[in-house]
């Protein structure tokens, strides 16, 4: 199948936002403070940052976008804010722009993390903001716990986009074609 045709291209962002959705929303370890969900840690970002890797900036911001949307759609956590959407759509965006245009799809473990963790700077930076602003939670509560899940997730993101994108064929073989 030819990496360019629309159609496959749809079908992998499709099942990438399928995978997103999945791992967000049920595999993730939720800790919430009240009614308001203060930190989740899983890997639905991994999807995100593939879609990006693999077919550029804007299929990962849409994959991030449209999981968070149909991911609230099916299983809603709180009050829908479009503040999140945003976040997600750019934790999508950023790796995928870093990854394309700063190293020039290099692939390596530090291309990688560095790609990765600031599209995970974007959920430690912009989420607790936005928790602050909607319901009034302080940044003394919101910012230990996500600093230390960047940290697990800078070097664990990293590695598994290594193991994803140079020890499965097909994955390898459209990271090549591009």
């Amino acid at each position: 199948m030819d990496q360019k045709n629309g159609t496959y291209r749809l079908v992998m962002n499709s099942l990438f936002i399928v995978l997103s959705i999945l791992l967000s929303r049920l595999l993730a370890i939720r800790i919430p403070i009240g009614n308001v969900e203060v930190i989740r840690f899983g890997f639905g970002t991994i999807p995100m940052f593939l879609s990006a890797f693999i077919f550029g900036p804007l299929d990962g911001f849409i994959v991030g976008g449209l999981s968070d949307l149909i991911g609230y759609w099916i299983n809603p956590m709180g009050a829908f804010l479009p503040q999140f959407t945003l976040t997600s759509a750019l934790h999508g965006l950023i790796p995928g722009i870093i990854f394309k245009y700063f190293f020039k799809r290099r692939i390596n473990y530090w291309t990688l993390a560095v790609s990765c963790g600031l599209g995970e700077a974007v959920g430690i930076t912009l989420t607790p903001f936005f928790l602050h602003q909607a319901f009034g939670i302080s940044y003394a509560v919101l910012m230990p716990p996500r600093l230390g899940g960047y940290v697990v997730s800078f070097f664990l993101n990293a590695f598994i986009m290594l193991l994803l994108l140079t020890r499965i064929p097909q994955i390898n073989k459209m990271m090549e074609k591009k």
